[in-house]
């Protein structure tokens, strides 16, 4: 009987071992984790609480709704969103370069063209686009007076206008005064610039339009 007793103790033990070894992995992968997250946008994820788990990241936002209680949201991302996960001062590289899906820069050149994008997104404001566009597109909408015409084709084109010309990458915009000549920090900084340019020159110009529309109507009464 004590046998029988210690050979299914010892089944049991080597079965509850052998799960271990098993699943242990899975929870060291689904273990939340504090840290940076750099998105292949160039957007750069700080202290946030962070996640590995069915071979998707989660990263944990908390905030404060309108009744002052805290609620924390997932948002849920493709590794191929991600540049690279930061766990203190351990970086886990999730890009790498693969020529077949268009993926030509190194691992370097790419945080490199990040750097740019991040900066672009977090310190190009536009504001002399928006300033511009409001004063050229308020001018018409006054001297044109009533029509929908008026409303529409003078802000599309000044956003169109926007595609045109170069960049100019202030140091001011710059988190590193080091990337002032370099070449791929300048190729991910023009697009998000280019878009906000367009976007502000779109929106400003259509406020601008409005209001001169409606100061000549106020007028002309």
């Amino acid at each position: 009987m004590g046998a029988s007793n210690s050979f299914i103790m010892s089944y049991l033990f080597k079965r509850i071992f052998i799960f271990i070894l098993l699943t242990a992995p899975t929870f060291a992968s689904a273990q939340v984790q504090q840290g940076r997250v750099l998105l292949m946008n160039g957007t750069m994820v700080e202290n946030t609480l962070w996640e590995e788990k069915d071979g998707l990241i989660y990263i944990y936002d908390q905030r404060t709704n309108l009744f002052g209680k805290e609620k924390t949201y997932a948002i849920e991302l493709n590794k191929s969103e991600i540049f690279s996960l930061s766990n203190g001062s351990k970086e886990q590289i999730l890009y790498y370069q693969d020529t077949m899906l268009g993926d030509y820069y190194t691992t370097e050149e790419m945080r490199m063209y990040l750097a740019g994008a991040g900066d672009a997104r977090k310190n190009y404001n536009a504001r002399h686009i928006s300033a511009i566009g409001f004063a050229l597109c308020g001018a018409v909408g006054y001297l044109v007076g009533d029509g929908l015409l008026v409303l529409i084709v003078p802000p599309i084109t000044y956003a169109a206008i926007q595609y045109v010309g170069k960049i100019k990458i202030k140091e001011k915009y710059m988190s590193d005064r080091n990337f002032k000549y370099n070449d791929l920090y300048a190729e991910g900084f023009e697009p998000p610039a280019r878009s906000r340019k367009m976007i502000r020159g779109a929106l400003s110009g259509l406020a601008g339009s409005v209001t001169g529309v409606l100061i000549s109507l106020i007028k002309n009464q």
